[in-house]
């Protein structure tokens, strides 16, 4: 493998594309969640009462500003994973695949992505898996390239 070149099995690009969207938010990478829908301005034409914020006290302190949760070791590993995956996404080319991951690196669980694709649970973690070998195929093969 060549100096600095990162490999990762076909097992590992797996948990790192599941894990992907919580490592962005532990590090504080903006990240807009699949799941994060305003209605603020729903109850303004409602006549509803606004709400200032999330009322969860525990996520509001874990990612709050105010403490840093991760070490640097922890928070650069991270960093290498998630442009590991970000270097590697333009390789996938089939629409399905595209789409699959795209809602999966946004946070989205694979039963409301199956929904969304009109295909099964089960499906979508095939398609996650076969995008999971062929990125670390292309991981193998580029540090194969960069050998000289």
């Amino acid at each position: 493998m060549g100096k600095g070149q990162i490999y990762y099995s076909s097992e590992e690009v797996l948990e790192i594309i599941d894990s992907y969207f919580n490592m962005k938010r532990a590090i504080g990478l903006h990240v807009e969640s699949p799941y994060s829908y305003s209605v603020t301005a729903d109850y303004d034409n409602l006549g509803m009462p606004k709400g200032n914020g999330t009322g969860d006290p525990t996520f509001r302190q874990a990612f709050s500003g105010a403490h840093k949760i991760l070490s640097g070791v922890m928070e650069k590993d991270f960093m290498k994973r998630i442009n590991f995956i970000d270097e590697r996404v333009p390789y996938i080319k089939k629409r399905r695949e595209v789409n699959v991951l795209h809602w999966k690196l946004s946070g989205m669980r694979t039963k409301h992505i199956a929904e969304l694709e009109g295909i099964t649970d089960r499906q979508v973690r095939n398609i996650l898996r076969k995008i999971a070998k062929s990125i670390s195929e292309i991981s193998a093969i580029s540090d194969i390239s960069n050998v000289s």
